[in-house]
């Protein structure tokens, strides 16, 4: 799961527990976990650190025989995981503001998964298109070098791999989008383009629906900004070696009543100000079983 929470908003004050049956946000977000159960989370806009992150998720679904999630941040990113985190990285772009990347090679039951949780630079002003830009070649280049065994966390052939989280992906301003998809120049250096998935063919953008069968796909939403809704958070993933079985944007504003219930949830779940009517980013969740190497005839 993706989601980006807005400024630490999911996190209780020092010494509270969240309260699961409250209208506030942390609750909300103890809400959706409870009902969507993930395996391993990207969160965006997160500045408490790996430690709170990963003791929030423990108090809201904890694990059995005294395991704890793990948790991996590099600037405002955040991995947490209900596995072992094998080996841990990260990437980080210079500007007015920061941005970085956390990375991760997460040891799940079926295989191992190499993980980027990231968050782009927003807006549409000409510094925020060129470190967008900056953000998409590191990426691709991280993703070329690991491949190849090199790098801070060098992949095994045919390792599956994601790169998640909030693109920031502007309608009309997401050629970065298309350079990380397949990888082409300029934005990779020391070598000619090469289509990133171990097939040497592009990136899947799975951009699904919301609650899985509706015919909206955007991510984000506020009535109260100049941007429409948009399909700015985006999951790409290498289709040689994993296959979605399940893909969707939750929206709890447009569940029934029964829907509801039975998840657990409430219509203002993912909303981030449910008073003034603002809604924001939206969780986005895919469900990933490796392919196995067809054996020859």
């Amino acid at each position: 799961m993706t989601w980006n929470i807005y400024r630490d908003s999911i996190f209780p004050p020092d010494g509270e527990a969240v309260d699961a049956t409250a209208a506030n946000r942390p609750a909300q977000f103890a809400r959706i976990l409870k009902a969507l159960a993930p395996d391993v989370l990207c969160l965006q806009q997160v500045t408490v650190g790996a430690a709170r992150s990963a003791a929030l998720v423990d108090e809201i679904l904890p694990l059995p025989d005294g395991q704890t999630w793990q948790a991996h941040d590099k600037v405002d990113t955040v991995i947490v995981s209900r596995f072992r985190l094998r080996a841990i990285a990260a990437g980080q772009v210079d500007g007015e503001r920061i941005r970085g990347h956390s990375i991760a090679l997460i040891g799940t039951p079926a295989t191992d998964l190499y993980l980027i949780c990231a968050h782009f630079e927003s807006s549409n002003e000409r510094e925020d298109v060129l470190l967008r830009r900056e953000q998409a070649r590191v990426i691709v280049n991280t993703i070329r070098e690991a491949k190849a065994g090199s790098g801070p966390i060098p992949l095994r052939t045919r390792t599956p791999f994601v790169v998640i989280g909030d693109f920031n992906a502007i309608t009309g301003a997401t050629l970065f989008v298309d350079a990380i998809v397949s990888g082409r120049a300029p934005y990779q250096t020391g070598g000619p383009a090469e289509r990133p998935d171990w097939d040497r063919t592009a990136l899947t953008d799975a951009q699904p629906r919301h609650n899985g069968s509706g015919t909206d796909r955007y991510t984000w939403r506020n009535d109260v900004d100049r941007f429409p809704p948009g399909i700015l958070d985006r999951i790409f993933y290498s289709d040689s070696v994993l296959r979605s079985v399940n893909q969707f944007v939750l929206d709890t504003t447009v569940m029934s009543y029964r829907e509801l219930v039975d998840a657990g949830l409430r219509s203002i779940d993912v909303m981030r100000d449910p008073q003034a009517g603002i809604h924001d980013h939206l969780p986005v969740v895919i469900d990933f079983v490796p392919r196995r190497r067809q054996q020859p005839e």
